[in-house]
């Protein structure tokens, strides 16, 4: 009934847009039901992720009254959540240079009238001013743009970003830039060391540089964890980590059980604890 339900967070309820008979004839409609099917699918990918996020705000670990940057949100299927979770006067920082996810995605907001969400379309890296070239629609790939190509978006800053809104004050960070997390990272210095926010960012083991991530942060006094849990529908070498401010205390994370991970459909990447230091 174009409704979806996250359970592992708190329940909350989204209402789909409905596909009308218009819809069916127009131009777009695959496009429309393909975000769709993606976005009903959201509830039960990155499982764990949900379950910490959601844990982190309802234990106060992370202030409900500070903002959250989510880049590269594609869909918004964590921004508009996250925006339930926090209070009015917060808001969710949701970046994402595809204009037709972004078109979509607030679509769902107006319908299920969450407002504070400050939408964002733009690309961003270490430095202002670059041609950075992206395909795709719901999954994005950055590279330097080739002198051929027309399909490019001058870069920003997330610090200039931030700098310019008026919702500064920063509780988390989720960086899911296919690759391009270390670039944005170094581009968010400011709000990093103004703010100590929590910081997620997704990483290909195999083909990305988390050591260059992991080492910054280090620098920066930050503990870095693996959330334990293998990404199903994306490459095997896929993986989630969060840095925690070294001077604040962890937060207590749930015990596991392991043996009833398929039943919860999470599944583990390890056997131990939620999250697993990196060293």
């Amino acid at each position: 009934k174009f409704k979806i339900y996250f359970k592992s967070e708190g329940n909350i309820q989204i209402k789909l847009p409905k596909i009308s008979f218009l819809d069916i004839l127009s131009s777009g409609f695959f496009e429309k039901l393909d975000r769709e099917i993606k976005f009903s699918s959201r509830p039960q990918k990155e499982l764990l992720l949900r379950i910490i996020v959601y844990d982190l705000l309802q234990k106060g670990y992370l202030d409900k009254n500070k903002s959250i940057i989510d880049i590269g949100c594609q869909l918004a299927d964590n921004a508009l959540i996250w925006a339930k979770l926090i209070n009015n006067n917060a808001v969710v920082h949701a970046i994402e240079p595809s204009h037709e996810n972004l078109k979509f995605a607030k679509e769902i907001a107006i319908k299920n009238e969450v407002s504070n969400i400050n939408w964002i379309e733009a690309v961003c890296s270490d430095k202002e001013g670059m041609m950075l070239d992206f395909t795709g629609e719901v999954g994005l790939i950055f590279n330097k743009a080739n002198p051929n190509s027309n399909n490019f978006l001058i870069s920003t800053t997330l610090d200039k970003v931030i700098n310019n809104s008026k919702w500064r004050n920063i509780s988390l960070m989720h960086l899911d830039v296919e690759g391009f997390e270390e670039q944005v990272m170094k581009g968010a210095e400011n709000i990093i060391n103004q703010n100590r926010p929590v910081i997620i960012f997704e990483q290909h083991i195999c083909k990305d540089n988390p050591i260059g991530i992991i080492n910054s942060l280090k620098s920066k006094n930050y503990k870095i964890f693996m959330i334990n849990e293998i990404l199903p529908w994306c490459d095997p070498d896929c993986r989630n980590f969060i840095a925690f401010d070294n001077e604040k205390e962890l937060p207590n994370m749930k015990e596991l059980k392991h043996n009833l991970g398929r039943d919860e459909n999470i599944w583990y990447a390890t056997l131990g604890p939620a999250l697993e230091l990196v060293k």
